[in-house]
């Protein structure tokens, strides 16, 4: 079955991808699916804006685009799950770095599913919430649970929240003692010991609802008080100074909430930094580019 097809508009201007990239590369999938938003309509058109608003942007890397994941044959949601989770486990295989376009925070269940598959990583979650409610057969693989389905799987280690300011009903932090929640009320994040030192190859996942809604108010569920573009890419380059990013996606960019655009803008600033930061650690042969000294994961 074929799960992908082609976008008349690449990340970056990046070229299409062939059938098979056998290579260290960084590989591009969008998913154009809010069916996990039972409350926000809009989310799929995220891809082909982010991927617009990447057109002319500066970028320190080279990739493939494989366009994006088919949902336009009837298929539900856990099925669009699987298909995500097929074709980013292609990539993995080959060598690839999966970069994925969302679409509502759910799809990231997929890609993580694949590349925990193979290899034991650790979660960075950038989100206004913790996305850890608990789940129903009734809403499968809704954004509000995902990570709460996320840590069940096996090879998944530690998880890191950061940029948490949601309500919630309860302490969430709680919840799994491999969690870590970085509260915005919390001063000025740095990241804690069990994440400054090597460890684990990570997953990096941003909600673009992590930044300030001043910065980016086209998503379905802002909340004030949140991250700047810089902030969001100083913590994701502390983290790749110290660990190998094996996987990364960006979700919940609604361009019907948007104003002129500037949250797929800043969409697009913030995948054009952190693949620059991959095609570093690929050159270094996918290491991570420095280390921690004096300390033990």
């Amino acid at each position: 079955m074929t799960l992908l097809c082609a976008q008349p508009t690449t990340l970056f201007g990046w070229p299409r991808a062939p059938r098979h990239v056998q290579e260290a590369a960084i590989a591009v999938i969008g998913v154009p699916s809010d069916y996990g938003n039972a409350y926000v309509s809009g989310g799929r058109h995220g891809p082909a804006s982010i991927r617009a608003a990447s057109m002319g942007l500066d970028v320190a890397a080279a990739g493939f685009d494989h366009g994006n994941i088919i949902v336009s044959d009837g298929v539900d949601w856990p099925g669009i799950v699987e298909r995500t989770q097929e074709a980013v486990l292609a990539c993995h295989v080959a060598g690839n770095i999966p970069l994925l376009l969302g679409g509502d925070h759910a799809v990231s269940y997929g890609a993580i599913a694949a590349i925990a598959s193979r290899t034991p990583i650790d979660i960075v979650w950038f989100d206004a919430h913790t996305d850890f409610c608990p789940w129903s057969e009734v809403l499968p693989h809704n954004h509000k649970q995902v990570l709460r389905r996320i840590a069940s799987l096996p090879g998944v280690g530690r998880m890191l929240v950061a940029g948490h300011r949601g309500m919630t009903y309860f302490d969430e932090s709680t919840q799994d003692p491999r969690l870590d929640v970085m509260r915005m009320d919390e001063g000025p994040i740095a990241l804690p010991h069990a994440w400054s030192c090597p460890g684990a190859p990570v997953y990096v996942s941003v909600d673009i609802d992590a930044l300030d809604p001043t910065i980016a108010p086209g998503t379905g569920h802002p909340v004030p008080g949140g991250l700047t573009v810089l902030e969001v890419l100083g913590r994701i380059e502390d983290i790749a100074a110290r660990r190998q990013i094996v996987g990364f996606d960006l979700t919940e960019v609604n361009p019907l909430l948007d104003h002129d655009g500037m949250t797929a803008r800043a969409a697009a600033t913030i995948l054009a930094y952190v693949a620059g930061l991959v095609a570093s650690q690929l050159q270094a042969g996918g290491y991570p580019l420095h280390s921690c000294q004096g300390a033990t994961a």
